[in-house]
């Protein structure tokens, strides 16, 4: 056992990673064939010139960089320099100027032209001019350390105060030559704060936005695409010349992470094909909307193409699954062909998680493609409203085109979804409702077969299809399911329809020639060929599994009781079905419905009333219990319980207020035991038997 699941889990791995592969596929194919032809033909590079006009895709609103760092830097420019005062130069000219006042030329540090003059000068003379010189030097002095003045005197403010003097005019023109040499800018440029206020006046500036609207120009044919550029068109979804590898890298890590890979286990139906073909079907289809949703978007229509997913996900697969494929293939979608567009991403996202939650609510019960196609339509404009409400929001071009383009794209999708849907179903031999209705058909060739060459066994599958079909209902099963691997478990029974006791005349019975040995061989025999005809009219896997387990392991023991009253020494498992017990709810539902429609209508003479219904149903479902047939099927006591109450609410119709009566003699009556209820289709020709 431990080497048998060994390799059922090996098996299992190979097929989970061959669907994550396939998915990784078309991601790869799909950004491929963008890149070429929207990138590799016509895409851009920043910092050489555009090949062509590129216009706004979206509404857009960025920081224009480049004009608020040109409109900074003009700012700047305008601070030449911060000046403080220059403690230094105030204490150069101070000390001149007292070398003057005492007469030191050599302190005074003036040209030697004036020094020339002055010692040319008579002593009195030049006193009297050194000490205007120093008078009117301190002065201006004085107002500089308070802070009045930084500069150098203006020369209309030394002449006034030199003619203040009323010295003689060569004197004056001395004395203004003098402090003029002496007298400079007692001020400096701080370059720290000349650095520190340029920058605190660019930070204050704010910076430039810009609006993009839909349709408008972003760079023109021949422009140089400048970084700005580079990232606005990246933005907006246009791709570069390089190969976006950033894209498929993401893309990828979300594939891989994908959390439907890990729930994928807990929700596969049925048997261990169904559930190696759900993952591959699933990675297959999300492909094909990821080229569908490609298309729509060259078309004007991003966003519709979701109802291809939604169809043939909801068609399929349980609600909680499906909406994990539906919205995670939707998010997938909105970056690889976005291309990381907060816009596109919005759009396309909503739209997919509005068709992930509403899908089953209009995709549920069809039962035509007619019916389908209608469904598919409605159950598209509700992604299509929500694409508006979402282009409205994040203020997307909204008009009348729009809309109507989307919903010309959600009704050509549905067509779609029909016309891929046989594709789909026979090449992953998956069972929407249409196919499991289609084989329900009295006209389906092999059910009109059975009709003609085996009509006890035709109307015997009819019935079981009733009951099994009724307590489907109301447990919440696929009743579709449950219908069709009735109307098809006891196929093999066209091989030899005459050994089955519904199929023979009354009186007639061949088992009373044979051995019970080999009447038991020929019973057991009718699921092997059940199977073998199943393969030949090519039913699906699933059909194939109500008829291999609808007898699951039981055994036919009134014919082992024949064996050993006949003093054979045979073992009691030459006369059980070789299985496999039931694996699904369904087929278990279909073995309890089988045995007891045999049960009732093998005791029939007894049954007179609703609580002879119960005796016998509750007998045939104990049976099964006790046998262990139900061991593998995660049934509760509140849904078996809920099986019973359907099947005697089916069965009642018929037996309800009816005292069938005994046509057998009371002898014959006495000596006839009553078959063991549970052994499907052959309890009654066990009774026939007996």
């Amino acid at each position: 056992m431990n080497r048998i699941s060994s390799r059922i889990s090996m098996k299992e791995d190979v097929f989970r990673l061959t669907s994550v592969f396939l998915l990784l596929f078309f991601a790869v194919l799909l950004i491929l064939a963008r890149w070429f032809f929207d990138g590799g033909r016509a895409g851009f590079v920043q910092g050489h010139p555009a090949p062509r006009t590129y216009l706004a895709i979206s509404p857009m609103k960025y920081i224009d960089e480049e004009k608020t760092n040109l409109l900074r830097s003009r700012v700047e420019s305008t601070i030449s320099g911060v000046l403080v005062k220059d403690t230094e130069a105030i204490n150069t000219m101070t000390s001149q100027l007292k070398s003057l006042e005492a007469g030191d030329f050599q302190g005074a540090m003036i040209p030697k032209d004036l020094i020339a003059i002055l010692q040319e000068m008579p002593e009195r003379r030049r006193q009297t001019t050194l000490k205007a010189v120093a008078t009117i030097g301190f002065q201006f002095l004085i107002k500089e350390n308070n802070g009045d003045e930084f500069a150098t005197p203006a020369p209309e403010k030394l002449w006034g105060k030199i003619e203040e003097l009323n010295f003689p005019a060569e004197m004056n023109n001395l004395i203004y030559q003098i402090l003029e040499a002496v007298l400079r800018p007692a001020v400096k440029i701080d370059e720290e704060l000349t650095q520190g206020l340029r920058n605190d006046l660019a930070a204050s500036l704010k910076p430039i936005e810009q609006y993009l609207k839909v349709g408008d120009v972003i760079v023109e044919k021949g422009k140089i695409i400048t970084p700005q550029l580079s990232r606005i068109l990246l933005s907006q979804g246009y791709l570069q010349q390089q190969f976006p590898w950033k894209i498929l890298l993401f893309s990828a890590l979300l594939i891989l992470c994908w959390p439907f890979w890990i729930q994928l286990p807990a929700f596969a139906a049925g048997g261990r094909q169904k559930y190696e073909t759900n993952e591959i079907y699933i990675a297959c289809i999300v492909g094909a909307y990821w080229f569908a949703e490609y298309i729509s978007g060259l078309l004007g229509a991003r966003g519709v193409a979701i109802i291809t997913l939604s169809g043939w996900v909801y068609l399929v697969l349980p609600f909680t699954l499906g909406f994990q494929v539906v919205f995670g293939a939707s998010i997938i979608a909105s970056i690889l062909l976005t291309s990381f567009s907060t816009s596109g991403i919005v759009l396309v996202s909503f739209m997919g998680l509005v068709a992930a939650m509403t899908g089953p609510f209009f995709l549920k019960d069809v039962h035509s493609r007619s019916h389908l196609w209608r469904q598919l339509f409605i159950a598209g404009l509700l992604p299509v409203f929500a694409g508006m409400l979402a282009r409205w929001t994040i203020a997307l071009e909204m008009s009348w085109q729009v809309f109507l383009f989307a919903c010309l794209g959600e009704a050509l999708w549905g067509t779609v979804v029909i016309a891929f849907l046989p594709i789909w179903e026979n090449f992953f031999d998956i069972m929407s409702p249409l196919r499991l209705m289609e084989l329900s058909y009295p006209t389906q060739p092999l059910l009109k077969k059975l009709q003609i060459e085996a009509p006890g066994t035709y109307h015997h599958s009819l019935m079981v299809g009733t009951l099994a079909e009724t307590a489907a209902d109301r447990l919440g099963m696929n009743a579709y399911l449950v219908r069709a691997g009735a109307y098809y478990h006891d196929i093999g029974k066209l091989r030899r329809p005459h050994f089955f006791v519904e199929n023979q005349m009354e009186g007639e019975n061949v088992h009373d020639e044979l051995t019970p040995s080999l009447s038991a061989l020929v019973i057991i025999a009718h699921v092997r060929e059940g199977l073998e005809i199943a393969e030949e009219y090519n039913l699906p896997g699933k059909l194939r599994q109500f008829i291999a387990e609808h007898h699951g392991t039981t055994c036919l023991s009134y014919f082992f009781r024949k064996s050993s009253s006949q003093g054979e020494k045979l073992p009691r498992e030459q006369f059980c079905y070789p299985g496999p017990r039931p694996s699904s709810r369904e087929t278990a539902l279909l073995m309890l419905a089988d045995s007891v429609e045999a049960a009732v209508r093998a005791d029939r003479r007894n049954i007179s009333g609703i609580q002879d219904l119960e005796k016998v149903i509750s007998g045939v479902v104990e049976s099964k219990v006790v046998e262990g047939q139900l061991d593998d099927v995660d049934f509760t006591l509140k849904d078996l319980a809920e099986i019973k109450e359907a099947l005697i609410y089916a069965l009642q119709s018929v037996y309800h207020g009816r005292k069938v009566k005994e046509i057998q003699s009371s002898d014959e009556s006495s000596q006839s035991p009553t078959p063991s209820q549970g052994e499907g289709g052959e309890n009654s020709q066990s009774k026939q038997e007996e």
